[in-house]
């Protein structure tokens, strides 16, 4: 037998295999016609215990002069993404405070540098920029965490509100002021 004839028994047998072959396509049956897509809605008010209680804590802290984000710090961050994409109607404000050593001007501007890292934290992690407003309160509103029976000042911190959809936003005193 020469090349010729094994060529053409070769080419016989893949066209009669592939005339045999069955090739079954996937039936996809629409769930409802509409000719607009459906339009999304807000599910209702979005509170700030729902954030606390998916992150676990709406506010993060630094060290006395530092804006660096620490592990465990990004880990309340990451948390905080996840509930933000899982809420896309969501929008929040970040508000950066100082120590309470901190000179004022110097607490604003450290306050700002904090919430703004803990915004740009979370836009890498997905949540969309024009969802985060950042303002800094420096040293204007002294926090205090309980500890035990102890209440003692919180320090530096970013923490994250939850904005209503018609919220002002509230702008702390400036300088002359």
């Amino acid at each position: 037998m020469n090349r010729r004839h094994l060529l053409a028994i070769l080419i016989a047998a893949a066209t009669a295999s592939a005339a045999n072959a069955q090739f079954r396509l996937p039936v996809i049956f629409p769930l409802h016609r509409s000719d607009a897509p459906p339009q999304a809605q807000p599910p209702g008010p979005i509170a700030q215990g729902n954030l606390v209680a998916a992150a676990g804590s709406d506010t993060v802290y630094f060290s006395a002069n530092g804006a660096a984000i620490d592990a465990t710090a990004a880990a309340t961050l990451a948390t905080q993404a996840r509930w933000l994409l899982a809420n896309p109607f969501a929008t929040v404000r970040l508000e950066g405070h100082g120590g309470p050593n901190d000179s004022r001007d110097y607490a604003l501007a450290i306050g700002d540098e904090r919430a703004g890292a803990v915004r740009d934290f979370l836009v890498l992690q997905g949540v969309a920029p024009n969802r985060i407003s950042v303002m800094s309160w420096g040293k204007e509103r002294p926090g205090k965490v309980l500890i035990g029976q102890t209440l003692v000042a919180a320090g530096p911190r970013v923490v994250t509100i939850v904005v209503p959809p018609s919220a002002p936003v509230l702008m702390p005193p400036g300088p002359g002021r």
